[in-house]
């Protein structure tokens, strides 16, 4: 068992209220509003401590860096806006469509992904 550490706990909080995956520039801003004086080697080591135990899953979109959620139920499609740049979770199963891969290809999962505006940024 992995040992949780205030700012391990505090990373994961940030996460939790967020519901929606974030880069490692937001966790570490989002975590210090919580914690000042947190390191950002620290919470690079909590990344990868929580990426290797699956506490944490890293999604990566074309021309986007690399964004960290906890891990869903199931496969689910995300929202990028286009104005700011977040990612959103969106609600629901996803379902991919069918494909027929070329011969000696091996698909192992999708992503589907919708881009806009969001909410906040479409007032």
């Amino acid at each position: 068992m992995m040992l949780q550490t205030k700012q391990r706990n505090a990373i994961l909080e940030v996460l939790q209220e967020a519901k929606r995956p974030l880069t490692r520039a937001e966790i570490l801003s989002l975590t210090r509003k919580k914690m000042p004086r947190l390191g950002s080697s620290t919470v690079d080591r909590a990344i990868k401590k929580f990426s290797e135990t699956f506490d944490l899953v890293g999604v990566d979109f074309p021309g986007q860096p690399r964004r960290y959620e906890l891990p869903a139920e199931g496969e689910h499609p995300h929202f990028i806006c286009r104005k700011c740049n977040r990612v959103y979770d969106l609600e629901g199963i996803m379902a991919l469509p069918p494909l027929q891969a070329p011969k000696g290809y091996i698909v192992m999962g999708g992503e589907i992904i919708y881009s806009g505006i969001c909410a906040s940024c479409n007032q």
